[in-house]
């Protein structure tokens, strides 16, 4: 049997429902979630991913990769590493606008703070109630929608959903709605920025 054959069996079995519920992350089960998120691809037109069954994590940052001229992000909660990093990489490349939940922002596991001092352009959502958006726009053209908050709890426990289209029209009221978000959003605080 070759190897690429042995790791995909040895990733069905790590990753089966059952498996995946009984046993702590240890060193193996990192590698190997490591070598499946090479696996997966950009996401396509119209794709679905369910999380915790499929890598939505994986999907979201590879969609991020994607971009070449514009990343605007209207999240409500952020503490997964690797988006954040995905997003910082892309900061220093092409304009990168992120709005997010002025609470949520505060938390003690947020990542606001790391956006911020990398140097990402970071807007507090300034409206009644809560910033509980959740969509990313790649290019002026493509979107990613759905409950999934960009955090490690939405990849790896909880029941979320993402959806990534490229209709023109959805599109088109995906931006003029950050596009109002961001005019309306405040500058962080030094707080946050220290934090």
């Amino acid at each position: 049997m070759n190897t690429t054959l042995k790791l995909l069996l040895l990733v069905l079995c790590l990753n089966c429902p059952a498996h995946a519920r009984t046993r702590q992350q240890g060193p193996l089960e990192k590698m190997v979630k490591a070598a499946s998120d090479a696996l997966v691809t950009s996401p396509k037109d119209g794709e679905v991913c369910f999380s915790p069954d499929e890598p939505c994590d994986a999907k979201l940052w590879k969609f991020i990769q994607t971009a070449q001229k514009t990343l605007d992000v209207a999240v409500f909660d952020i503490t997964h590493p690797k988006i954040v990093h995905e997003i910082l990489v892309a900061s220093k490349k092409f304009p990168v606008r992120i709005v997010v939940d002025r609470r949520q922002a505060k938390g003690t596991h947020s990542l606001v703070s790391l956006l911020i001092k990398g140097g990402a352009n970071v807007r507090i959502g300034k409206q009644r109630g809560i910033m509980h958006d959740k969509f990313t726009i790649v290019d002026g053209a493509r979107i990613e929608t759905g409950s999934f908050n960009y955090t490690n709890n939405a990849s790896k426990n909880n029941q979320e959903n993402q959806v990534y289209l490229a209709d023109p029209e959805l599109v088109k009221r995906y931006r003029e709605r950050f596009e109002k978000m961001w005019r309306e959003a405040k500058e962080p605080d030094d707080s946050l920025a220290k934090s």
